[in-house]
């Protein structure tokens, strides 16, 4: 679509990043603002303009750290694109092409950002629907961030998306049938989690058809079975993930959040007024000693019993 050197308005292309079913992207400069930017041209070039904003009207609407900010769309030369920040990376697909599978600590992280990602989404209404290494892009400084709202679909006054759409491999039994829902991208993190820490997807057919035919019979082995390192509250998170009925799965991101922050041992941040009352109490220690008169604790340093006056 585009040639590497090439002028485009502002935009000057530097190389291609790579291309997809749904479009090429490339790594251009902002020759206003000299800064380096990603920017997408979508293969149907033919749609009405309405369709083509669809997916940066999506992800311009969200705001968030690990889901890649959308800057701009554009028209020129009869040609649209979209103009998105540059992440300086490697897709999780990569990595996991590279590692074969990462260790738990780190899984963990990136889980939890994406999960972070996915449950802002989720807040604007917003289902991903292809949810999959190839659509994470991990920073160098290890910030992983969603990209890729090319299927993505609003939920505001519907209950789920109709159009079947995804990749087979990271798709719920419901998306199969065009059933789509929020659900469904809880289902395709814990595919993510499950390829993170074993290497391969839950269940890997070249066949469609035998994949659905096996997340609706829910035949998928426990993570723990084919990686021995997996710890039970973790095999136990991702199976709740992958569960066949939407009603048994967790029914937000942030649940699973809360189930990695308790596994790696970190108690949520506490608000301002918590941590200020946790220093009042603290201040308030009592002695091992108590009155001589009433035989009642003594508060730290106090030199008078507040119980019954007595000095102490």
């Amino acid at each position: 679509m585009f040639l590497q050197g090439q002028k485009v308005g502002k935009y000057q292309i530097l190389r291609s990043l790579g291309s997809g079913g749904f479009g090429s992207v490339f790594l251009a400069k902002d020759t206003w603002l000299n800064i380096k930017v990603a920017i997408k041209v979508p293969h149907k070039q033919s749609l009405e303009l309405f369709k083509l904003l669809k997916e940066p009207r999506l992800q311009a609407a969200l705001n968030h750290p690990n889901i890649v900010r959308m800057i701009a769309a554009e028209k020129q030369n009869r040609i649209f694109f979209m103009v998105m920040e540059y992440i300086k990376g490697k897709t999780l697909e990569k990595i996991l092409e590279k590692e074969g599978k990462l260790d738990i600590d780190q899984a963990v992280d990136y889980m939890t950002q994406i999960c972070y990602g996915v449950d802002h989404a989720h807040k604007s209404k917003i289902v991903h629907r292809d949810l999959r290494p190839s659509n994470i892009i991990v920073s160098e400084d290890g910030t992983a961030k969603i990209t890729d709202f090319g299927t993505s679909v609003w939920l505001n006054n519907i209950p789920y998306a109709s159009t079947r759409i995804g990749s087979p491999p990271y798709m719920a039994p419901e998306q199969f049938m065009g059933k789509a829902t929020f659900s469904s991208d809880v289902y395709s993190l814990g595919c993510i989690f499950y390829e993170m820490i074993t290497g391969e997807p839950p269940i890997l057919d070249p066949d469609p058809f035998k994949i659905l035919e096996k997340a609706k019979e829910g035949k998928i082995k426990p993570p723990r079975l084919k990686n021995k390192d997996v710890p039970k509250e973790i095999d136990d998170l991702i199976m709740k993930c992958l569960a066949t009925q939407t009603d048994e799965r967790f029914q937000k991101p942030s649940e699973i959040i809360r189930r990695l922050t308790v596994f790696k041992g970190k108690e949520a941040k506490r608000s301002e007024i918590e941590d200020i009352m946790g220093r009042i109490k603290a201040r308030e220690r009592t002695t091992t000693n108590p009155c001589w008169n009433c035989r009642r604790p003594l508060p730290y340093k106090s030199k008078i019993c507040p119980y019954c006056g007595e000095s102490t």
